[in-house]
């Protein structure tokens, strides 16, 4: 368990990562985006299912990537379906026709997963000082245990949750705002699914960048 004081450090490690994906997005998108960090917390990974069916309307879209280095397990952006078809609209160029745009939905929003994910993972670890690896993207549909167990890493990590492993959860709400005058607001959450080790590295670092910050 996390330390209120490790809780506020990763809470603003997450905010700084996703600025920086909240400038990435923008640039693909065309416009304004505002992502926003407003809560963090560490469970065991066999709550994360509950805690997302309870937070997020069902059904819902989940991309994943596994992750190695600092956060070996399984990263996840995950957000309500109600909502994928506009972002995935507010992503592809204004000239493809509408009835086209089902069709290309799952890939638009894996692009979008894997511009979040990265973003923020590869500044979070560099400002930990950590290498950070990820993989290529995975989208999945469905009720928040249905991706866990379609997502092979995030399956894995669940199934040894009793060895120590553990969960971290951001909440984040994203805004754009588009040149078009056409806005979308997605609530969802990242989630990192962390094996044993990488659990207890991930507080042992925290550590070391509070005693860094604090000196």
């Amino acid at each position: 368990m996390l330390s209120e004081l490790e809780r506020d450090a990763l809470a603003e490690l997450g905010n700084i990562g996703i600025g920086k994906a909240s400038t990435a997005l923008g640039r693909m998108l065309g416009g304004l985006v505002t992502l926003s960090v407003p809560s963090v917390e560490m469970v065991p990974p066999a709550d994360v299912a509950g805690l997302l069916d309870r937070a997020l309307p069902p059904p819902l879209v989940g991309v994943s990537e596994q992750l190695g280095g600092l956060f070996a397990g399984c990263a996840l952006l995950v957000f309500p379906q109600q909502g994928s078809l506009a972002l995935a609209r507010a992503a592809l160029p204004a000239d493809v026709p509408a009835d086209e745009v089902p069709a290309l939905e799952d890939e638009v929003l894996a692009e979008l997963g894997n511009v979040v994910l990265n973003s923020a993972l590869a500044l979070v670890a560099n400002l930990l000082g950590e290498p950070v690896d990820t993989g290529l993207p995975a989208l999945f549909r469905g009720a928040a245990a249905d991706i866990l167990q379609a997502c092979a890493p995030a399956r894995a990590v669940i199934a040894a949750g009793t060895d120590g492993g553990a969960a971290v959860l951001f909440h984040i709400d994203l805004r754009t705002a588009l040149p078009g005058g056409d806005g979308v607001v997605v609530g969802g959450r990242v989630v990192l699914l962390l094996d044993s080790g990488s659990a207890g590295a991930l507080q042992a670092t925290l550590g070391r960048y509070i005693g860094r910050v604090v000196a």
